[in-house]
Order: structure tokens, then sequence, then C-alpha cells
């Protein structure tokens, strides 16, 4: 009887669902075993993974490998009209994707600035960082944004067609973009303004560089004010032994010559200094080396305060 055997034969998971869950960071044997206890539903297979995450692999295996239950029967219909179900709550967040989350949320706030008319990081955007998102596989993230940007408002129908992980991030992004301009100003900070993500291991870069960023802050300022005429008398050791920190640090791929030279003709403008860092060999944006220059920067702006030869700063 072939039609009867072609119906009792156990339903397959599809691999595109498997490849979502996987790329999320889920083992297979997981993405299976979830996929398998959720009736092939993503959202609920991502809540059946936070719920179960503490148990053995084994247990994993075991699921993966039953045959999937078939579903529910369709209920009959009663008497009287049922009760309305309860609203579905919120997918919870799997714990990996928090920590991007977190990475990337001065993106999100960079990104609802722009939706609120605040364009500085536009152009940052833009150019380089929702690019690089969407070949690090969030893709159609940066058309979101770009309807976002044009006044799209609606979550489901901007989150129609994108994998539930891109599906979180536009979410963010609308929370951000629903304070208004006057409730996410106090949220923003420098990596919002410029577009970056969060780093919280920079602030032990900075402190192994402390004693360099000192030395090529003086040495900006002093060679500002030797082309002003304001003062300040050269130094070609000092200068020497900073122009071999520059070439070792070019070397290991920081840019950090351009905006030392910058500082040293007068540059103090941010956005300015901030503009002249190039996207990574592999298209990725250079954020660490931004942070740096920002760092010394603001360097610059303290050695000058202290000499009460400050600049104007934009």
């Amino acid at each position: 009887r072939p039609a009867q055997q072609q119906a009792a034969r156990p339903r397959e998971v599809p691999p595109q669902l498997v490849s979502q869950l996987t790329d999320m960071g889920f083992s297979t044997t997981r993405a299976i075993a979830a996929l398998k206890s959720s009736q092939l539903d993503i959202l609920e297979a991502i809540n059946w993974l936070s719920d179960h995450c503490e148990e053995s692999e084994e247990y994993f295996e075991r699921i993966a490998a039953a045959p999937m239950p078939a579903p529910p029967a369709p209920a009959q219909a009663a008497a009287a009209p049922a009760a309305p179900a309860a609203p579905r709550p919120a997918p919870q967040i799997p714990p990996h994707l928090k920590q991007i989350l977190t990475i990337f949320d001065p993106v999100f706030k960079a990104i609802a600035m722009v939706a609120l008319g605040m364009d500085g990081p536009r152009a940052s955007l833009e150019g380089t960082r929702l690019p690089a998102m969407e070949a690090d596989g969030w893709k159609g993230l940066a058309g979101a944004v770009v309807r976002i940007w044009g006044g799209g408002r609606d979550p489901e129908g901007l989150c129609a067609g994108l994998d539930p992980n891109t599906a979180v991030l536009v979410r963010k992004t609308l929370e951000y973009v629903s304070l208004g301009a006057a409730g996410l100003g106090p949220l923003l900070d420098d990596d919002a303004r410029a577009g970056m993500t969060a780093d919280p291991e920079f602030p032990k870069i900075v402190e192994q560089f402390g004693p360099y960023v000192d030395r090529m802050a003086k040495s900006a300022v002093r060679q500002t004010q030797l082309s002003l005429g304001s003062g300040g008398a050269p130094d070609e050791a000092a200068d020497a032994e900073v122009g071999t920190f520059v070439d070792q640090m070019e070397k290991a791929n920081w840019q950090i010559r351009t905006p030392l030279e910058m500082l040293s003709a007068g540059v103090r403008s941010r956005d300015d200094i901030l503009e002249c860092i190039g996207p990574l060999a592999n298209g990725q944006p250079d954020d660490r080396s931004g942070r740096l220059a920002a760092v010394l920067l603001q360097a610059v702006i303290r050695v000058e305060g202290a000499s009460g030869d400050a600049m104007d700063v934009a």
C-alpha cells in the first residue's frame, strides 16, 4: 500500500531550518533536536534551546536520532466558541545573541540617530559598517535599515523575510528609534556617534599603550606649535622615538600614522580624524585604530590644556 507507507514515513527536518540555528552558533545535533521538539517552529526551537541549555550532549543526540513526534491532531469543533488563546510570549534571546547585542548596541543607536535626523554616523554606517555586517551573514539588515531611515517603523513588515537573528537586531534598533531624539540623546556615547561596536577589551590596550600615547601627543603639540610659530622647541630624539613606535604600530596593522600627522598639522576635529581610518584588508571596519586615534586626540587636547595653548575642537 504505497499511499499508507508514504503517510507513515517520518517527517524530515528541513536543512534550511537547521542552517538558521547553526548560523547562530548551535551544533547540528542541538539544532535538529530543537526543531524536532518544536514541530519545526524556528522561534519555539530557540526558546527550547534556551530552556535546555544545561542538558548533556547525550540528551540532544537521543532526541535528534528519534523520529519527530507527530503534530497534534486538530481540535474538534466545540459547541461553544473557545476562549481566545493567550498571546505567545516573545522568544527568549540565546546567551550568545545577547552578547552580540551588547557589542553592537552602539551601532543600533547610531542607526537610530540617522533615523531621527542626526546624520553624523551615516557615512560610516553606509560605507563600511552595514556592508561588513551583511558580509558576516546579517542578510537583509542593510535593506531594513534603509527602510527605517525612510520612515519605516512596523517591526513585522521590516522583519519579514529576515532570519530570526537579524530580526532581533532590527527590533532592537526600532526600540531606540521609538525613544525619539530627546530620549536617545542621553544614551549616546562616542562609539554610537562614530557608528562603532563596543570593545570591552580596549581599556586594557589603552593602558598598555598609555606612555606611547602621551609621547605621540606631546610630539603632535610640539609640531603644531612649531608650524604655527607659537613657541615650542624641536626635540629630535623624542620625535625619532615616536616615529619608531608608529612604524611598529603600522606594521601591526594599526592605522595611527595619518591621525598623528593630522594632529601635528593642527587638526582637532574628531570626525576628521576618524574619517582617515580606512577599513581593514578583509573589509571590516578598523574600530580599534579609530579608538586609538580618538584617545590620541584627547591626549593632545589634554597636553595643550596643560600648556595653555589649547586650540578649538570641533
